[in-house]
């Protein structure tokens, strides 16, 4: 009986580590071994050149690389790695050929259990075998500079702390690699002295040249120094672009809402503000109403009216209105964290494009209804986050808008006063006295 109800416990423990136990180790091990990108070795860095400019709060990377094709047949592709840590702040990345103004398509490709963005260069030609290759690729990553101390006094100096890696960001194995690293000023406090060589010349410190270095390569690289602007952070900006065919103009609205991300440091504290026109752009000028120091958040909005014939064409080959305009009129050495462009199209626009020179994180196509429409307007919403000066170009929204809407609201206008006319005159005439008129 005994031996019976050994074997019995046997059975049901067996049974409940197959169906439980056994699945859930086997799904969790394969999540854990999923095996690195591995990315073909076709390409040989000859020359490895990195800028990284920290002279805004924005650390902006140019990194100039020789690359030769080692494999035996044509390539159009390289693939460029950026870690996981750093990729969650990259806000702008451009691959382009030196001296050929050519911009290639950047698009990401894998994400490996290293935790390692591959982005994918694709050329506009394929590369022959032992052919060469000079690429720039620009990268900017917001917020991954530390105010170091996080506070100072009102009349201390704001110091800021880098930190990433010495050698660049490479898929392939590089022959010659050297970093160089450009600072606000040469008030530097500590930098990482090791590996060699390393040395610091006015507000620049260069590593390297380093021979031979592997893909992927990694040292710790730390950089204290002074930095005494503003770490200006829109939280959130929302434009509304208004377009009026009617009344010739594009009327433009901005909400702000800002903050600073700095030690304790005064940015202004006048409230003022000064239009002036140059020869090709009108900036307006302002300062907040309160000092704003670190920590502090600021909210405005603006409004303004331009002519609508500088930023709208038409295409008389297809029929098709054309709005050109930034995507941002950036504040000086601000990042903003949010951008909402809410794009209000006139009532009766139809079969809407819109064409961005960027990946937005949505878009949207709604109705937005006002005053004297009959049916609304056609309203396009974008969204994008993690928005850099680079950001500032040109997007494309196209519709097709025929001549006799222009009288969509005039109509719509006259009707609502005509019947507002017709019921006064009824009103007027209706009578609600009970008693008897006199013969």
């Amino acid at each position: 009986m005994r031996s019976f109800n050994q074997y019995l416990y046997f059975f049901i423990a067996s049974t409940l580590l197959n169906l439980f136990i056994i699945p859930y180790t086997s799904a969790t091990s394969n999540a854990i071994s999923t095996a690195p990108f591995d990315v073909p070795q076709y390409w040989t860095n000859t020359n490895f050149l990195r800028v990284i400019d920290l002279t805004t709060h924005v650390s902006r990377e140019t990194t100039t690389i020789a690359a030769k094709n080692v494999h035996s047949e044509p390539l159009g592709e390289y693939y460029f790695p950026i870690k996981e840590s750093l990729d969650e702040h990259l806000s702008y990345i451009e691959a382009s050929e030196k001296r050929a103004n050519k911009v290639f398509e950047v698009t990401k490709a894998e994400f490996d259990s290293l935790k390692i963005q591959f982005y994918k260069i694709t050329f506009d030609r394929l590369i022959n075998p032992n052919e060469k290759i000079v690429l720039v690729v620009k990268t900017a990553f917001t917020h991954i500079l530390t105010p170091y101390p996080l506070e100072i006094a009102q009349t201390g100096r704001q110091n800021l702390l880098y930190r990433g890696s010495i050698y660049g960001n490479s898929a392939y194995f590089t022959e010659q690699q050297k970093t160089n690293i450009k600072l606000p000023t040469a008030n530097v406090i500590s930098y990482t002295e090791k590996p060699g060589p390393v040395s610091l010349n006015g507000n620049t410190i260069t590593y390297g040249p380093f021979l031979d270095v592997k893909p992927s390569a990694s040292g710790e690289l730390s950089v204290h120094y002074e930095f005494q602007q503003a770490l200006l952070t829109v939280k959130g900006l929302r434009r509304d672009l208004e377009i009026s065919h009617w009344g010739g103009n594009l009327a433009v609205e901005e909400h702000y809402n800002l903050t600073h991300d700095g030690a304790r440091d005064e940015i202004g504290n006048v409230s003022t503000s000064r239009l002036r026109s140059e020869w090709d752009k009108t900036v307006m000028e302002f300062r907040p109403r309160y000092p704003l120091f670190g920590g502090w958040n600021y909210t405005w909005n603006y409004g303004y009216n331009v002519l609508l014939g500088d930023f709208l064409g038409y295409n008389r080959q297809n029929g098709r209105y054309i709005l050109n305009i930034p995507f941002i009129n950036p504040l000086h050495n601000a990042v903003y964290d949010k951008v909402q462009i809410r794009i209000i199209l006139p009532e009766g626009a139809s079969n809407v494009k819109v064409e961005t020179p960027f990946p937005v994180n949505k878009e949207t196509h709604t109705v937005f209804k006002t005053y004297f429409d009959s049916k609304g307007r056609y309203l396009v919403v974008l969204d994008k986050y993690n928005v850099v000066a680079e950001h500032a170009v040109p997007l494309q929204v196209s519709y097709e808008y025929g001549s006799l809407e222009l009288l969509r609201k005039p109509l719509v206008a006259s009707t609502f006063f005509f019947c507002g006319f017709l019921l006064s005159i009824i009103y007027s005439r209706m009578e609600f006295s009970i008693k008897k008129k006199s013969v």
